[in-house]
């Protein structure tokens, strides 16, 4: 790899000897055109979202090839992407403060008898049927979220990691293979097989105790701790392994760069300017490593958004609900709605954590070198 990136500034040393504006963008062209994207443009266009701005685009308005954007950020745009789901939120808060309206007025015109308690229990059965049904689908967007997450992992690997071999990088090249392996077979495998079901179990036992008092509450919130538990002890792993390779690979990598400045100011006579271009050619491929690794953030977290948002609202919704029912209803039906906005709320965290993970293991592509 020494070779490599000895070759590689040796070409780009030309066009770099005086340092001028014009040779520096060739010198950024030429290695621009050495990625390829199309993968992450396939990608993009299936998962992401509506902008219509693929990565290759973005990858080179970060490098500074083209024009500024033609269309800016506006609040409209946020507005945009809250309306399509601002019905199906306000639609769940009126069924659930409908079902305690009805549940409220039913226990006031009922006597105590049979069939008062008959009708009470009929009506938690139907809320808690409610509640399943309106929070499965965001289970499945939650579980479907995280796999997205790693197949989009997947995808950004191979033009990231070759790239960083053609400019020599050797340790950060062989440490995101490493590092996604971490990620993918054991923090999400982990995320995928004991948290999220201890989350939706503890979810649907807290749902099905319509009471709040008896046994499967206090299992219910029992998992849904051990959840929050072992998320946060996952996470919190792969967060310290991956810092510390992260450096140790960085710091390999520099010592690469200083070996070959110190090489050629060894040059006799031209050693100094030498040695300035050869530090300008590996500013240069910084720059497109940085501009790479910003683009595969930027495509990480427009995947990801739109299926968080999405849990998040029904979050939302149950918890509001939870609050404008407990007067009508009481405590019972109030923590029915707590209980699984709990576990929306843990599958939301996990879809975060995914996400950060992955955003962790892009880290070492960012950053100057020393």
């Amino acid at each position: 790899m020494k070779r490599t990136i000895i070759a590689l500034l040796i070409l780009l040393a030309p066009m770099l000897l005086f340092a001028e504006t014009e040779e520096t963008q060739d010198a950024i062209d030429a290695l621009m055109e050495t990625i390829d994207l199309s993968e992450w443009d396939a990608w993009f266009q299936k998962n992401g979202t509506e902008s219509g701005v693929l990565p290759s685009a973005i990858l080179k308005q970060l490098a500074g090839m083209q024009d500024p954007f033609e269309t800016a950020f506006r609040h409209t745009d946020l507005l945009s992407l809250l309306k399509p789901s601002v019905p199906s939120v306000l639609a769940r808060m009126m069924l659930f403060v409908g079902l305690a309206t009805f549940g409220a007025v039913l226990r006031g015109i009922s006597d105590v008898s049979s069939i008062g308690e008959s009708a009470g229990t009929v009506l938690r059965i139907g809320v808690s049927a409610a509640v399943l049904v309106v929070s499965l689908s965001e289970i499945r967007t939650a579980l479907a979220a995280i796999r997205t997450t790693e197949r989009t992992t997947e995808l950004l690997l191979p033009a990231v990691v070759g790239y960083l071999a053609l400019t020599g990088q050797a340790n950060t090249a062989l440490l995101l293979p490493m590092s996604q392996a971490l990620l993918s077979e054991v923090v999400l495998r982990l995320i995928e097989t004991c948290i999220l079901p201890s989350a939706v179990i503890g979810g649907v036992l807290l749902v099905l105790d319509a009471n709040g008092a008896g046994q499967l509450y206090s299992v219910g919130r029992l998992l849904q701790r051990a959840a929050k538990w072992m998320l946060a002890t996952a996470c919190s792993f792969y967060m310290l392994v991956t810092a510390v390779r992260s450096i140790a690979a960085k710091n390999a990598d520099n010592l690469l760069l200083k070996t070959t400045k110190l090489a050629a100011a060894s040059v006799p006579s031209i050693g100094s300017l030498l040695a300035e271009s050869v530090d300008t050619a590996y500013q240069c491929m910084l720059f497109v490593k940085n501009a790479l690794g910003l683009t595969g953030c930027i495509v990480l977290i427009s995947v990801a958004l739109k299926p968080a948002f999405s849990v998040f609202l029904t979050r939302c919704s149950l918890r509001a609900s939870a609050l404008l029912t407990e007067p009508l209803a009481g405590k019972p039906y109030a923590e029915l709605l707590k209980g699984m906005g709990d576990t929306l709320h843990i599958l939301m965290l996990s879809e975060l954590v995914a996400v950060s993970m992955a955003l962790m293991m892009l880290i070492p592509v960012l950053g100057t070198g020393a």
